[in-house]
């Protein structure tokens, strides 16, 4: 019985390790990406410079082998923010706001530049991020963060996926 149990965690384990995205999911063709800087509409840039690089931090960590440059890619990935609002989402018995709700709308383009065609396209990419002002995240910051990073991952998970 004890083996049994050693060789059901060993197998397991294996498995579990043996999924993750790589380079490996995205034609063999493609070395380099640019990732183009995220247009805002207006919204503030801070923005859309943090989900750039948090982009491009994905793309180190998720595709090693696909290098990131500056123009001249196999394959370009551009974002635009479409709409961003920031709203009350809970509010205590005496009216007065406990959470707000930060939504973003993004379109996405992930264009082989190689092969013509795109590798991943949708124009309402949309998540949110709750802040909790009782817990003194009082900036809608706190938001932003958890909604990019949403969005970040994802783009990534449909950028790299094998379909």
């Amino acid at each position: 019985m004890p083996f049994k149990i050693l060789l059901f965690t060993v197998a397991s384990a294996l498995l579990i390790s043996c999924y993750s995205f790589t380079a490996t999911t995205l034609p063999a063709h493609i070395r380099t990406v640019h990732i183009a800087d995220v247009d805002y509409r207006s919204y503030d840039p801070v923005i859309g410079n943090r989900l750039k690089d948090g982009l491009r931090e994905l793309f180190r960590i998720n595709a090693p082998a696909v290098r990131l440059v500056n123009d001249n890619a196999d394959a370009d990935m551009s974002v635009t923010l479409l709409s961003y609002s920031n709203r009350p989402e809970i509010q205590s018995s005496n009216a007065e706001v406990e959470t707000y709700r930060v939504t973003m709308v993004i379109s996405v383009s992930f264009f082989d530049n190689v092969r013509k065609k795109n590798i991943y396209e949708n124009r309402s990419v949309q998540a949110a991020g709750s802040y909790d002002v009782l817990k003194n995240e009082s900036e809608e910051v706190h938001g932003q963060e958890r909604a990019i990073k949403a969005l970040q991952e994802i783009i990534i998970a449909n950028a790299l996926a094998k379909w």
